[in-house]
């Protein structure tokens, strides 16, 4: 049995999406990725957040932003490692102090949307030390599956379109889950389509891209790249 998991952070910690089979298995809201971890074995883990860091820019941002002709701005600049580490550390405490840092390394400052996913970046770079994440942009996985950008995800339509496309690909979010109250809409159909984006990399069928094809930054032993989900 193929058993994955999709991951997207909400203010309450990470909305979590299990499948078994290419088919949703549950769904919870938990406080960290140690318990969504902790909630079962899966074989692949499919999350919206960085994983794999430089202090620059990161190829894959670049090349995700040209795969989204109206809805660049959904991929934004990832913080470098001086700031994640920083932060981690106790010496990166304020948004201007970071945004300072930052500007050294890549020669632009840091967005208020970047430094408050600091936490959550620095939560998944202890994390793919001893676990293999994968980095899945939902923006880019569903503009996959529909052959074009979507609506905005917060929008009604945007919402009743991702709906669609997750019901064609064969995945029934249930009415009510643990925690439901603390999670978007958005957050629970970006989880699932990292999910649906794991179930691929676990076997399932279609294809898998990774953008960019070609980098050299690497990190955690491997190219930093967004997978992508082709369905069969």
């Amino acid at each position: 049995m193929r058993r994955v998991l999709g991951l997207d952070g909400c203010p309450s910690g990470w909305v979590a999406v299990r499948l078994e089979d290419g088919r949703v298995a549950d769904v919870a809201v938990v406080d960290d990725l140690a318990a969504a971890l902790a909630s079962g074995p899966v074989s692949r883990i499919g999350i919206d957040m960085p994983v794999g860091l430089v202090d620059g820019l990161r190829d894959t941002d670049r090349a995700a932003r040209e795969r989204l002709p109206g809805r660049a701005s959904s991929v934004f600049s990832t913080a470098p490692r001086v700031v994640v580490d920083g932060w981690a550390a106790g010496h990166l405490t304020t948004h201007a102090a970071a945004s300072a840092a930052a500007r050294r390394v890549t020669g632009q400052g840091l967005s208020q949307q970047a430094w408050r996913l600091v936490p959550k970046m620095a939560e998944v770079e202890r994390t793919a030390a001893r676990r293999r994440l994968t980095e899945v942009h939902p923006e880019l996985a569903f503009a996959t599956v529909a052959g074009g950008p979507l609506p905005r995800k917060r929008s009604w339509p945007g919402v009743t379109e991702r709906q669609r496309l997750l019901r064609r690909l064969g995945l029934v979010l249930p009415r009510r889950f643990p925690r439901d109250a603390e999670a978007a809409p958005d957050d629970v159909l970006d989880a699932a389509i990292c999910a649906w984006v794991a179930d691929g990399l676990a076997g399932g069928p279609g294809r898998i891209e990774r953008v960019p094809a070609r980098t050299s930054q690497r990190a955690h032993g491997r190219a930093i790249a967004i997978a992508v989900r082709h369905p069969a």
